[in-house]
């Protein structure tokens, strides 16, 4: 199942007794969404596509003590209606959660109008923003669940294609944590740190070398996960490996997280240019040709020394 589907899913089963919640599309589509709409007409409106007015739309509600979910593409719910999320749920710190579906190069071919290589870096600049890209559905589900139980200002990133779920699963410790280990950290090893649809080909490096490397599955960025520092500080050397642009991305995070921490091991980047990207041919393709595919992450591991 998609995660956009599974993450629908979970606020449909909570609106049979919780009428407080109330869901906003952007003309955007899903499975579960016409289930949703079906049983619980009114509390979803559909807002065209008009992101900044659906934000607009959303702290209306979230200012009356409602539940409120937003759910656009994207690069449309990010970039174009990034000053309503900062003066509304930013600045009034409303509990409104975004649903942002396609990051990365997510909608191949679309072009870089349709691709969601900056907002990870966005995000991060708003203040009062949480911000969580699940890698597999099990994460996907359980911050569905945190977002209805106890909703906040959030901006969760979604993949726009299925994602295998990770063994072992993921549980309620490594939830609370807001990152998973996979691998016993020693000193002679290196740290691969990701997460999203491109974390499972950092985890099939992993698998094939866990002699090698530790990997960590960062799905909580923001607020940084803290406690990563006292478990990986064994380990000297990390790869970030991120499907966005260099500024501001997943590495960014990691480096102040760690220097926060007094934590100084030598960081390598591996990212998407810091160019558009107009080429097509599929996501695996371009993640190919810009340094991203598995053959690439591996090659710049080898020589991380």
């Amino acid at each position: 199942m998609l995660q956009r589907d599974i993450f629908i899913k979970e606020i449909t089963k909570k609106l049979k007794n919780d009428k407080k919640i109330y869901f906003l599309s952007a003309d955007f589509g899903a499975a579960a969404l016409d289930e949703l709409r079906k049983k619980y007409p009114k509390n979803f409106i559909h807002c065209g596509i008009s992101e900044q007015a659906m934000l607009d739309i959303a702290t209306g509600l979230a200012l009356e003590k409602n539940k409120v979910f937003v759910y656009a593409m994207a690069p449309f719910l990010s970039l174009r209606a990034i000053e309503q999320a900062k003066c509304g749920p930013g600045l009034m710190k409303l509990p409104i959660c975004m649903i942002s579906v396609g990051i990365g190069l997510g909608y191949a071919d679309a072009g870089p109008t349709h691709y969601a290589n900056e907002d990870f870096a966005c995000f991060r600049a708003i203040v009062g923003s949480s911000i969580y890209t699940p890698s597999d559905n099990t994460t996907t589900r359980f911050i569905a669940n945190e977002m209805l139980n106890k909703t906040k200002f959030s901006y969760v990133r979604l993949d726009r294609d299925y994602c295998d779920d990770l063994q072992p699963n993921l549980i309620k410790k490594d939830y609370a944590n807001g990152f998973k280990l996979y691998g016993k950290c020693d000193r002679k090893k290196i740290g691969i740190i990701s997460h999203g649809k491109i974390f499972h080909k950092c985890m099939n490096i992993f698998k094939k070398n866990t002699n090698k490397y530790v990997l960590i599955n960062l799905f909580r960025a923001k607020p940084f996960p803290d406690k990563v520092v006292n478990i990986v500080k064994k380990i000297n050397r990390f790869m970030i490996v991120d499907e966005q642009t260099p500024s501001g991305g997943l590495s960014s995070c990691v480096f102040e997280g760690f220097s926060k921490n007094k934590f100084y091991p030598k960081i390598i980047s591996k990212s998407l240019p810091d160019q558009y990207i107009f080429d097509n041919g599929g996501r695996n393709y371009l993640l190919k040709k810009y340094g991203l595919g598995e053959i690439d992450i591996l090659k710049s591991l080898k020589k991380l020394k």
